[in-house]
This record gives C-alpha cells, sequence and structure tokens, in this order.
C-alpha cells in the first residue's frame, strides 16, 4: 500500500528462485530482499543476481531481523546495497523509495511478499 501511494506499482515474489526469474523478466530498479526465504536464501539470490551481468547493476536492499553479526555481514559481503532491519516501518519505506526511485520511473522487486515497484501507467 505503501509504495502504491507513492506512485508505483507493486509486485512480488515469493521465493528466491521466484525472485531471481522475475528480475531477469522484469529488469527492475530496486529489489527489496528479504534475507530468511525459501528455496534460495536471500544473500544467495542476491550473490546470483550480482554476478548476472543483466541483473549486477540492481540495487538490493535486503531486509532482515538481524541487523548485525554474521547474517548481515553476508547480505552485505553477497552485494546488498544496503540492509533494512526488520520491523521496517512506514517511514523507512518511503525513504528507502525517495533514496532509489524518486528521480525516475522505476521498478523493484520483494520478496516473500513483499512489494514490488513499478510506475502506474
Amino acid at each position: 500500500m505503501i509504495i502504491r501511494r507513492a506512485g508505483h506499482e507493486a509486485v512480488t515474489a515469493r521465493t528466491g528462485k521466484e525472485g531471481l526469474k522475475q528480475a531477469s523478466v522484469t529488469h527492475p530498479d530496486l529489489i527489496l530482499m528479504d534475507l530468511g526465504l525459501p528455496e534460495i536464501s536471500g544473500d544467495e539470490a542476491t550473490v546470483q543476481l550480482k554476478s548476472n551481468p543483466a541483473t549486477k547493476d540492481i540495487p538490493v536492499v535486503i531486509q532482515t531481523a538481524f541487523g548485525a553479526g554474521s547474517a548481515a555481514k553476508r547480505a552485505l559481503d553477497a552485494g546488498a546495497a544496503e540492509l533494512m532491519q526488520k520491523p521496517i516501518n512506514i517511514t523507512d519505506i518511503q525513504k528507502l523509495l525517495v533514496k532509489y526511485l524518486s528521480t525516475r520511473d522505476k521498478i523493484a522487486t520483494p520478496d516473500r511478499g513483499s512489494p514490488t515497484v513499478r510506475p502506474q501507467q
């Protein structure tokens, strides 16, 4: 709802594999990725995104309950642009959208039911 109110369309992927497929089809400008995804973890999906020439430049923001420690390090080592610590609030999402999507039309692909963003036509 927050993403739609900001003028974007939300698209979701429920698993790491589905997120990789969505990214290759939609070529998003932003990916919101949960660290604990089924099939492929968020950090492994990020590694695969960053190793693919078609998706390597897409910023990936990892959402995790672990803001520090080995889980956070794994996410950043995988190539995540930044971490968002759960629970995520409305202001955090709004700031993220402004940071990554405010200057041009964007698409964002998230994770585990999180919205993905595409400008509404």
